[in-house]
């Protein structure tokens, strides 16, 4: 009765679970001698930078928006560095494509213009900051003169329209005409003019808490910037517009164009720094014109010339605020294209050694911020394995492929040994090419590790999908309670190919004692191919004509509206209730199914869509595995930023075992438990049965499977690492699992 008990609580307790928000789980990292400060952070592609006071107490701290993801990064301002602030992320809004943290109405709180969130409309919405309880939250600033709650403008018609900015421009909010208000400028749809828009707000008699915009000039600074070259075409005098009469075809093309205005000879009027999405450089204009009438009549296309310039690939947006605590705005240059872009060397900080009023720029370094997380580049996807047989689990991630002039992408495979403890890990980066994954990266690239016996030799063999839907095969010739030591890659293993990205998990599914296959990929379905061989002889025929395999296991699809692909990376879990199917999404939401198990072919919904309340940004992918030894599983995020993320999760490590009947008792007995060479399993029921034991570690994967039919089986386990293991034992149907501890 008290199992029972114990197990009924346990299946009404754990759905509970999942509406709750995990908390982080913080985990040093050492990188070539270096403890990285914040290596939990997710890294950094395309970020946007704010200055912004988040708690309120009068200092400027620092948030970051990364497009490639719409991912919040919060920052407090220590005075001498910076401190990761993720409790400060739930306060920001859903934001896509770009955002600026400005203060448009004067009470000293910062608010948010950001990209329209109406699917199909280009344009700018606006959030109020205020204070509540010592953080800043934001307030949906409503627009009702037009249908849209964007900002409009009014066209000579009578009607009204939207404001336009693309997405993948960044505009300058920024008070242009010297009247004390924010306006706007942007780049014309057509492209090639930027537009200024005025704020007149003030002047209407409506003060600084309303929003009201006309267009004033649609050659704001008389400039054309065509995407052909690198320089742009100036008007030949104030109050002009350039125009190509000669070739009015090249005025057509315009890709996109990063906007930072500043005053930065101190006469009032506002300079521009420019990027471009042809070109790698900043183009500084210089402007000869006043506040009222803008003229740029000089450019620079190596800014900073002063110092090295600018190169970095590709579309550069710069950013200007104070991240050193001297009183004086830097310079910060990151990328603002989400693919085909540098992404580790992310972020270029030119200091000002000049004034606040007259600025000169020198490059610091090139990867502000980022040489204190752990990014890898871009995409990467996480798991766990003891590769040194130490007891301890060590960290694998393969990468999507970090940006290369050399290669389609350079992906890898990347090792950290846990060195920490059972209690305390700590993971130091051993091997940045493992098994010289690099080598591949000539045809493919994106790569996703998982383990499992395959060959049911005791060992843990390595698949590792890829970009072409395929999957490399590495056996592992090392033996049980060995480090991990591999034969020769296999490319195709056993001709699998499941479309563009292969995500795969060793599972046994159908609890047969085989290893099955379960497989992400890139439309957002998940796959499933039945082990059809036998134990040491594993089958899995990709034809479903064949084989009882199918593409649409438990008929999941991870796309959403306005996304044409999914990505799906799933992982199973195997709890009291049976298998339960987690997986990462294209969008970043994490989503769990319930009943995989006899239901492959059925149609399943998510018990949830927001497992843990976690969302670390595009792609994500899973790791799951109890690293404090607290009995409870920690979940990896990895995401398409190429960065890691922890968890603390209520998911219990002990449940995590496959157990098929949970409220059907069997009478065993293990002793001694803990136990160091011997492990004496005593069953006193059903004695000419056939009794099937399966031994798993703390991270679900199994180290020994055995059949045998006597009362008693004496394993021998001086050759595993000092941990907690379970046992399964099935006898007849009915199944139990129990903990043993190994000591060393």
């Amino acid at each position: 009765m008290k199992t029972t008990t114990i197990a009924t609580l346990l299946l009404f307790f754990i759905p509970m679970l999942y509406a709750q928000n995990f908390d982080r789980f913080d985990i040093e990292f050492v990188i070539n001698d270096k403890n990285l400060a914040y290596p939990l952070a997710g890294g950094l592609n395309c970020p946007q930078f704010s200055s912004v006071d988040l708690n309120d107490d009068g200092i400027e701290d620092l948030h970051i928006f990364d497009r490639v993801g719409n991912v919040h990064l919060t920052f407090l301002n220590t005075g001498t560095t910076y401190q990761f602030a993720p409790e400060y992320i739930p306060y920001f809004p859903n934001i896509k494509n770009w955002m600026l943290l400005r203060d448009y109405n004067n009470d000293g709180i910062m608010d948010i213009f950001a990209y329209s969130d109406t699917p199909g409309v280009d344009g700018v919405i606006v959030f109020t900051g205020k204070y509540e309880n010592g953080h800043i939250i934001f307030t949906r600033f409503n627009f009702t003169q037009w249908f849209y709650n964007m900002i409009s403008i009014p066209l000579s018609t009578g009607t009204r329209t939207q404001l336009y900015v693309s997405r993948i421009d960044y505009p300058s909010v920024d008070d242009i005409d010297c009247d004390g208000d924010l306006d706007i400028l942007t780049f014309n749809v057509a492209g090639g003019y930027t537009e200024f828009y005025a704020n007149r707000s003030v002047e209407r008699g409506f003060g600084r808490d309303s929003l009201i915009y006309e267009l004033v000039d649609g050659c704001w600074g008389g400039f054309y910037e065509s995407g052909l070259k690198v320089e742009v075409d100036l008007a030949a005098a104030p109050n002009t517009c350039f125009r190509n009469i000669e070739n009015p075809e090249v005025q057509a093309r315009h890709a996109g164009s990063t906007l930072l205005t500043l005053d930065a000879d101190n006469d009032g009027d506002k300079e521009l720094i420019l990027g471009d999405l042809s070109f790698d450089n900043l183009n500084f204009l210089r402007n000869g014109g006043t506040c009222a009438k803008a003229w740029m009549n000089a450019q620079d296309n190596a800014y900073p010339s002063n110092s090295e310039s600018l190169d970095l690939p590709t579309f550069p947006a710069a950013y200007y605020l104070d991240v050193n605590n001297d009183g004086k705005k830097d310079l910060l240059v990151a990328p603002n294209a989400e693919q085909l872009s540098e992404d580790r060397a992310v972020v270029w900080l030119y200091k000002n050694n000049g004034s606040s009023t007259q600025p000169v720029f020198q490059l610091q370094q090139k990867d502000f911020l980022v040489n204190e997380m752990l990014d890898l580049g871009t995409g990467i996807a996480p798991t766990f394995v003891d590769y040194n047989a130490d007891g301890l689990l060590d960290l694998l991630v393969g990468t999507y492929g970090a940006y290369s002039e050399v290669v389609m992408r350079d992906a890898r495979l990347y090792l950290f040994e846990n060195v920490g403890t059972k209690n305390i890990p700590k993971f130091e980066l051993v091997d940045d090419n493992y098994l010289n994954m690099s080598v591949f990266s000539q045809s493919t690239y994106n790569f996703a590790p998982t383990f499992g016996d395959l060959d049911g030799d005791g060992d843990l063999d390595l698949l590792v999908g890829e970009e072409q839907g395929r999957l490399f095969y590495a056996e592992n010739i090392a033996g049980a309670g060995n480090p991990i030591a591999f034969g020769s890659w296999q490319y195709d293993y056993q001709g699998i190919d499941v479309g563009i990205s292969s995500t795969p998990q060793i599972v046994d599914l159908n609890r047969d004692g085989l290893p099955d296959l379960v497989i992400g990929e890139r439309n957002g379905n998940i796959n499933y191919f039945q082990n059809i061989g036998n134990q040491g002889n594993p089958q899995f025929n990709p034809d479903p004509a064949i084989a009882p395999n199918t593409d649409r296991l438990g008929k999941i699809d991870t796309r959403v509206p306005g996304y044409v692909s999914g990505y799906s990376a799933p992982i199973l879990l195997d709890f009291m209730d049976g298998y339960k199917l987690i997986t990462g999404t294209e969008i970043g939401q994490i989503e769990l199914y319930n009943n995989i198990e006899n239901n492959v072919y059925e149609q399943l919904t998510a018990e949830t869509e927001q497992f843990g309340g976690v969302n670390e940004g595009f792609q994500a992918h899973l790791a799951f595995a109890d690293l404090d030894d607290d009995g409870f599983l920690e979940m990896f995020v990895g995401n398409l930023r190429g960065g890691l993320s922890a968890f603390k999760t209520n998911l219990p490590a002990d449940q995590t075992t496959p157990v098929d009947e949970p409220f059907t008792k069997l009478n065993i007995q293990l002793s001694p438990n803990p136990a160091s060479e011997l492990l004496h399993i005593q069953v006193n029921d059903f004695p000419n049965a056939i009794k099937k034991l399966q031994l798993y570690n703390v991270a679900g994967q199994i180290i020994l499977q055995q059949n045998w039919s006597d009362n008693e089986l004496i394993l021998n386990i001086d050759h595993l690492p000092g941990g907690i293991y379970f046992v399964k034992m099935e006898v007849n149907g009915k199944v139990i699992t129990e903990k043993v501890a190994v000591i060393r």
